[in-house]
């Protein structure tokens, strides 16, 4: 009788993965399977050959026996080793199924499985040729050392040490002390402009159109909405502008 074989992992802390029953649950109603649950630990990074559980699995497993994958992660650490473990099975004639991918692998023939195992050496890395040995170190000179020159070592100069120079110190200048520069006056404060003068200067170009057509001060006061007085004693004050006004205007 045919044997058949579910192959589930636990999660990474070591407790059954409820994704992988769920999923293995549904496959089984689906196609009236009652498999034997192989539960191993969670070893994705480690070849199929490492995981105890499942290297023991396939070795059990005969010619139509079948055996569940949740996915095809699950079969091993990259594509050539995942590939390797699908021409194995093949080989075997076991029936395969990835539940992920919703495949059925079920009487591929001789030539299917050579390809198969085809693909598994076409995807492993290349072992590199181990080259030439690297040389030898270069040799040292081999020789009597160069002779060191005998002799008494070359002598100093000794001396006396040069005189400081000793003299009279610098006179120092008698006499008036320098006069103090006395201080100037301070700045003069810049002089404060109201607005309404600033406003004058502003505007005294209209104010002299309107004195030459003879508008009153009075007028161009209210028409330029200014004080009376205070304009008319600028106007009286500027040197050009008095000579414009006439009297009582």
């Amino acid at each position: 009788m045919s044997k058949i074989v579910a192959y589930v992992t636990k999660n990474r802390i070591g407790k059954p993965d409820e994704k992988q029953r769920a999923a293995l649950a549904a496959h089984m109603t689906a196609h009236q399977l009652k498999p034997e649950i192989i539960e191993d630990a969670y070893s994705k990074k480690k070849p199929w050959k490492k995981r105890a559980a499942l290297a023991a699995a396939v070795e059990a497993l005969k010619s139509g026996d079948t055996i569940i994958f949740p996915g095809k992660e699950y079969l091993g650490l990259d594509a050539q080793d995942r590939i390797a473990l699908l021409a194995e099975l093949l080989k075997k004639k076991v029936i395969v199924h990835l539940i992920a991918e919703g495949i059925i692998l079920k009487g591929i023939s001789e030539e299917g499985t050579t390809l198969f195992s085809l693909f598994a050496l076409l995807l492993a890395p290349e072992k590199k040729s181990p080259g030439r040995k690297p040389g030898r170190p270069a040799k040292k000179k081999r020789g009597r050392p160069a002779k060191k020159k005998r002799g008494r070592p070359a002598k100093k100069k000794v001396g006396r040490p040069p005189k400081n120079k000793v003299g009279r110190p610098p006179k120092r200048k008698v006499g008036r002390p320098k006069a103090k520069k006395k201080p100037g006056r301070p700045p003069a404060r810049k002089k404060r402009v109201s607005s309404l003068q600033g406003r004058f200067k502003k505007e005294i170009l209209t104010i002299r159109k309107y004195l030459v057509n003879r508008f009153s001060v009075k007028t161009i006061a209210e028409m330029l909405e200014m004080p009376y007085q205070p304009l008319r004693a600028l106007i009286k004050k500027h040197p050009t502008l008095k000579e414009l006004v006439k009297k009582g205007r």
